[in-house]
């Protein structure tokens, strides 16, 4: 009866996934196996199947490629997490009351600033006449267009993403588990490796995986900070469909793209494996104890500063290069990185600029329309996770689970495929770009709201069952209701990501359904536009408002901390 009974709101999302997800992905299998005709009325000849563009895109010409990726990738992701694991300690073990609600807020708002904004940020700072070469006189050791510069970038744009499950997963262990240990004789860090470690270990392989997924199709942060030096895989699905319309290499690339993110994930998952068995097997003694220092008290009293430098530290790395953009757009100057005096000349000039406003104009719109489509259907895909019965569970959260794990690329070239072969139905712009920003969103809110919902009193539901409800009473007049901060959470993230989109937006838009982040990225080629600044820094401040007054509305019926539960993933 249970499984029924989740049945019917999973249909939604099955159906929209498997349509706008699932399909598409064998359309991009199907066309790796042809010839592209540069010339004929199809794209890719499918007449005599081969395995030919496999053999190209692995050759010596491609194979730094995806060398570059696997590096920028994997370095990557050790790097933000070694950086959030002592960071969400800091967070879970040794802030507390607005001191940890503003360290969360420090960690996440950089996330939501305009991902085009705060990459370029960087090429101001370490710019010839930026603050650090120009004011501070410090050398930036010519990091900017090396695979050094697209390093750094990628840290800096995912390091949130690795620090809030991290701190989510310690913050959910008892302090009274240490306590004890500390208590039965133990040393801090013997109670650190059998006690903290094992809690926080799903939420480093969170981490891990909320990093690595989106790195290895990112290619964007390459390009602005890395140049021709850091060619990744991304650029070359991208170029190969934009630019050479070698259609069938494309999809090649993308197909050897997923193939290479499955062999790293399985790898890791088997090193995991095999170093547990290693853990339980040698036993390994508590080596720290030979370290520590004959005055417990004064080394307790060293960790607690220390940990509080670092994560002031690390927020300063977070908000500084979002500063230093926000003071820039006020920049007098023709040329952003220039400084040349104060004035709001581009503010002003944003009005006069009439792509540009068009451009604001889609985004919005484009979001306003995903978020609402996202919101249905992800729900319903949360509610059924959170109620249904094992096997239907399992299938559903399958199906969300591969969403997250396929780089945009990929199924921004699926939908792309999708897109040609149904012709006229599929031409208008805004319909593409709702579609394509949907499909990651439904997955977002349905975490958001299963995360809600499984901590709610299941004797709720039923107890208005055995009133008489019908199952539609039940789910609008209790589930609703009690899901709707972690509904307005998963909102405010799906529309930030749809505003900040500029992979899928690139790829799937067409004239006239132009994006705010695809006319920045095209501007950046000779420099970022000084309106293209102030708009995006104007769309900041919007989401920035937005959330404010939907946190104050929340608290006013006590529902706040739902909400700001919801936008860390709790």
């Amino acid at each position: 009866m249970r499984s029924v009974r989740g049945l019917v709101p999973s249909l939604p999302a099955f159906g929209w996934l498997c349509l706008f997800f699932l399909l598409p992905g064998a359309l991009v299998a199907v066309f790796s196996l042809g010839e592209s005709t540069f010339f004929g009325t199809s794209p890719v000849d499918l007449s005599s199947p081969s395995l030919d563009r496999y053999g190209e895109a692995t050759s010596d010409t491609f194979r730094i490629v995806f060398q570059n990726t696997l590096q920028l990738s994997i370095v990557g992701t050790a790097l933000c997490v070694l950086l959030a694991v002592p960071m969400a300690y800091l967070i879970a073990t040794r802030l507390t009351g607005f001191w940890k609600y503003a360290a969360i807020a420090a960690v996440v708002i950089p996330y939501w600033m305009p991902f085009l904004l705060r990459t370029y940020s960087w090429r101001i700072l370490l710019g010839d006449h930026g603050p650090v070469t120009g004011v501070l006189g410090i050398d930036s050791l010519g990091i900017l267009d090396t695979l050094a510069g697209a390093q750094l970038g990628v840290v800096y744009n995912y390091l949130p993403l690795a620090v809030l499950p991290i701190a989510v997963a310690l913050d959910r262990l008892d302090p009274a588990l240490r306590k004890a240990g500390r208590d039965l004789g133990a040393s801090p860090w013997r109670v650190f490796r059998q006690v903290t470690l094992p809690a926080v270990r799903p939420g480093v392989i969170s981490a891990a995986l909320l990093v690595f997924i989106p790195l290895m199709g990112d290619y964007v942060t390459p390009s602005i900070l890395g140049g021709v030096k850091a060619a990744v895989a991304g650029s070359l699905v991208s170029s190969s469909f934009l630019e050479s319309q070698d259609w069938a290499l494309g999809a090649a690339t993308a197909v050897l793209l997923i193939a290479l993110v499955l062999l790293v994930l399985g790898c890791a998952a088997l090193l995991l494996k095999l170093a547990g068995l290693l853990v339980r097997i040698v036993r390994p003694l508590d080596l720290t104890a030979r370290f520590t220092l004959g005055n417990r008290a004064w080394s307790r009293d060293v960790w607690g500063p220390a940990l509080r430098v670092f994560g002031v530290a690390l927020c300063a790395f977070l908000w500084v290069p979002i500063l230093t953009i926000v003071v820039y757009s006020f920049n007098g100057g023709r040329s952003l990185p220039v400084w040349s005096g104060f004035s709001t000349r581009w503010y002003a000039a944003v009005p006069d600029n009439p792509a540009l406003v068009s451009s604001i104009g889609v985004s919005l719109r484009v979001a306003l329309i995903s978020t609402l489509v996202a919101v249905i259907i992800g729900t319903l895909a949360g509610a059924a996770l959170a109620r249904a019965g094992r096997p239907l569970r399992r299938t559903l959260l399958g199906l969300l689970l591969i969403v997250f794990i396929t780089p945009e690329i990929v199924s921004a070239i699926g939908l792309l495929l999708l897109y040609v072969a149904a012709g006229p139905a599929l031409s208008n712009g805004v319909v593409r770009l709702v579609i394509a920003h949907s499909v990651i969103a439904v997955a977002i809110v349905a975490f958001v709201v299963q995360a809600r919902l499984s901590t709610l009193d299941p004797r709720l539901s039923d107890a208005a069952a055995d009133l008489g409800a019908p199952p539609r009473a039940v789910f609008r007049r209790v589930t609703v209701p009690l899901a709707v901060p972690a509904v307005l959470a998963a909102a405010v993230l799906a529309s930030t990501a749809s505003l900040d989109d500029v992979v899928a937006a690139s790829m799937l838009g067409n004239v006239g359904t132009t994006t705010l982040p695809v006319f920045v990225y095209s501007t950046l080629r000779n420099g970022l536009r000084g309106d293209a600044a102030a708009a995006s820094v104007g769309v900041m401040l919007l989401i920035a408002v937005v959330v404010v007054v939907i946190a104050w509305v929340l608290r006013l019926r006590g529902q706040s901390k739902s909400f700001a539960e919801g936008l860390v993933g709790q």
